[in-house]
């Protein structure tokens, strides 16, 4: 389950970027999936996180995230 903290935050707490959110939710998958399989590609699943991280890094940049 994706738990990324884009709801609710304690008063006077600024909002994590999407894009921090998700990187931190990417390194502990990451590990996860470390641990769960040894057929895991884990260059594929860093490109694929490379490409989200900077599609989502450029939709912040124009303000759309």
């Amino acid at each position: 389950m994706i738990r990324l903290p884009f709801g609710r935050k304690p008063a006077g707490e600024a909002a994590p970027r999407p894009s921090a959110a998700f990187a931190a939710w990417c390194e502990e998958e990451l590990e996860r999936r470390r641990d769960a399989r040894a057929d895991f590609d884990e260059p594929a699943f860093r490109a694929a996180v490379a490409l989200a991280l900077g599609r989502l890094k450029a939709k912040e940049r124009e303000g759309r995230a």
